[in-house]
């Protein structure tokens, strides 16, 4: 392979690269976003569970104030019954005490109830703190996770953009654009490994004698896949190991 075709496999490796570390880094709003709903949910939580409390409150205040007001008019109507004059008054009366002193007692056992519930709500509300608590502590530690996964995704993007930009330079401009163009149609994969003698992108396969031309390392002529337009490249071979001392001895 020769050193300009060696540069563009190298130049949409890096190309590739920094297009999917963009695409990572994106996600950061919607991940950070994630993390602050879970916050906001257990707030919300916190916030209900208060809200819950108050009315409960104005619930057990309105039955209190009930109760006195059933209470007052017993109180008022034991004292009327030394004035009426009549057995039929003094019924009705009677009558007025007992409706007054069942409503009280009606009234009381809702106002139990509340208590009761008060006491499970106020569970809740300490429950619900935790769970902010928790939810706080986790959202702060994901927030740090997630600072240190951008800046390092950023270092690395620079880092490749740099690269790539330098591998550019050492390039023709009229072979950087045929690179360009046809990368353009195929999002970003302009060179094409050959594999089992074929595209590895397309499997369109190659001709014998493209093949051959391949094989050559001095050989400055590009070729394309005759099917996807594709720059070919021959990977070349990884390089031997050193051998081990053992191997050297069985050798």
């Amino acid at each position: 392979m020769n050193a300009q075709l060696r540069a563009l496999v190298r130049l949409q490796e890096l190309e590739l690269r920094a297009a999917a570390l963009r695409r990572e880094l994106q996600s950061f709003p919607a991940r950070r976003a994630a993390v602050e709903r879970t916050t906001e949910q257990a707030r919300s939580g916190l916030e209900q569970a208060q809200a819950a409390i108050v009315e409960s409150h104005k619930k057990r205040r309105l039955l209190e104030l009930d109760i006195e007001e059933l209470r007052e008019k017993i109180r008022r109507h034991r004292s009327q019954l030394y004035e009426v004059k009549t057995n039929e008054a003094y019924r009705a009366l009677l009558q007025e005490i007992e409706t007054a002193e069942q409503e009280v007692s009606r009234r009381e056992d809702r106002l139990l109830e509340q208590m009761v519930a008060a006491e499970e709500l106020d569970q809740k509300v300490a429950e619900a703190r935790q769970k902010l608590a928790a939810a706080e502590k986790e959202a702060a530690e994901q927030r740090a996770q997630l600072d240190q996964q951008q800046a390092a995704l950023e270092r690395e993007l620079a880092e490749v953009e740099a690269e790539a930009a330098r591998v550019r330079s050492g390039l023709p401009e009229d072979l950087l654009d045929h690179y360009r163009r046809i990368a353009s149609r195929h999002g970003g994969m302009a060179v094409a490994a050959v594999v089992d003698e074929a595209c590895g992108l397309c499997r369109v396969r190659v001709r014998p004698h493209v093949m051959q031309l391949l094989r050559q390392p001095d050989q400055a002529e590009l070729f394309h896949c005759e099917s996807c337009t594709r720059i070919l490249y021959l990977p070349e071979p990884e390089p031997a190991s050193a051998a081990t001392p053992a191997e050297r001895e069985s050798g």
